[in-house]
């Protein structure tokens, strides 16, 4: 196997911390499909093959980065380098602000910049901001114009950017701009909205308009800075993993059969000056597993998640089975977003992780 030096000693307080109540973990944004609880779940298996001990010399790939729960936990349980990839903007300035940084964070004089004046930018706003009321909307375009002003140099301006996702993801019920009854209360129409979420709306929107809540959301990010060595790239994942030197790798493609991510958070890659991504084949009813297990055969140890929307347990353990060795499967309870799964549904969807390696 390859292995990878450390550039910097990792603390103990860091180390062995798993788990979605993980204080490292608040660094990140909320994100659909996130891994947060499957973690213990995660790195147990790869423990069977490669025992905790051996983590610091062996290098960590993650080619679907997505939110960055399953990355950064990598990060923080020692391993010696971590490569990690996605295609989509939102997800590779996580990597770049958490991953690939650890020394740069968000000053409290950085965050208060944000309700200064801001430069004119001469793009198109965003369509989040017809989403929101006119203080909350004020508070988001000031802070877009800095972004885009270049206010912020370097990775400052990917936490920056990360600092004002979580702040998005917050006013929004369960996190989803994209579905969303918050037209309603830009609108005064309150009759059709619900009691809880019309108590989320006036209750968080009144904190998050408050510095001292930019503020608590910053010592959140930086939770997600602690030493360690990565690399992060923004590509096709058929590009990445053929270079991918890794020995370990965890695949998360997205489920398919399902919403693509791209339709789901678009409004928020418009919002990061992110392009639309092109829709990605694996949310496709006939997703390239095969073809991405075959690009990952110069890879010894494998963990692949897998929900079942078309696969059942037999045909998932088939699937990479005609690849590697198959040394564990686990099938586990998941619950998805009550706003777009019925709990019919959440009642039968299952996770599986399956553990190989190569034979």
């Amino acid at each position: 196997m390859a292995t990878g030096k450390r550039t910097c000693a990792h603390t103990a307080k860091t180390r062995g911390r798993l788990g979605a109540g993980a204080s490292y973990l608040r660094a990140l944004p909320p994100y659909p499909g996130g891994k947060r609880r499957l973690l213990p779940a995660i790195f147990g298996l790869i423990d069977i093959v490669c025992p905790q001990a051996s983590w610091p010399d062996l290098l960590f790939a993650d080619p679907f980065l997505g939110g960055g729960a399953v990355a950064l936990a990598a990060k923080a349980q020692g391993f010696g380098h971590i490569v990690a990839n996605d295609i989509a903007e939102r997800s590779t300035l996580v990597g770049r602000g958490l991953l690939a940084n650890h020394r740069v964070r968000l000053a409290p004089a950085a965050v208060l910049r944000l309700f200064t004046a801001a430069p004119e930018v001469h793009l198109a706003p965003p369509g989040l901001f017809r989403r929101m009321p006119d203080r909350h909307r004020a508070l988001l375009e000031n802070a877009w114009r800095h972004l885009y002003g270049g206010t912020f140099p370097g990775v400052e301006r990917d936490l920056i950017a990360l600092l004002m996702l979580k702040w998005l993801f917050a006013y929004f019920p369960l996190g989803l701009p994209a579905a969303t009854d918050a037209h309603r209360i830009v609108d005064g129409d309150f009759d059709p909205v619900t009691g809880a979420r019309l108590a989320h709306y006036l209750r968080r929107g009144r904190r998050l308009l408050q510095p001292s809540t930019l503020l608590t959301i910053a010592d959140q990010v930086n939770l997600g800075i602690f030493p360690g060595t990565a690399d992060v790239s923004q590509m096709d994942v058929f590009d990445f993993l053929p270079s991918a030197r890794a020995d370990i790798v965890y695949l998360d493609p997205p489920y398919g059969g399902t919403q693509p991510y791209e339709m789901a958070l678009m409004l928020v890659d418009e919002f990061i000056g992110a392009g639309p991504p092109p829709l990605s084949r694996f949310s496709s009813r006939w997703p390239p597993l095969d073809e991405l297990l075959e690009t990952c055969s110069h890879i010894p140890v494998l963990v692949l998640s897998l929900g079942n929307s078309l696969l059942d347990e037999e045909g998932a353990r088939a699937l990479v089975a005609r690849h590697r060795r198959v040394h564990r499967l686990l099938s586990l309870p998941y619950r998805h977003y009550g706003a777009v799964a019925s709990p019919a549904k959440n009642a039968g969807n299952r996770e599986f992780l399956i553990l190989g390696t190569l034979k």
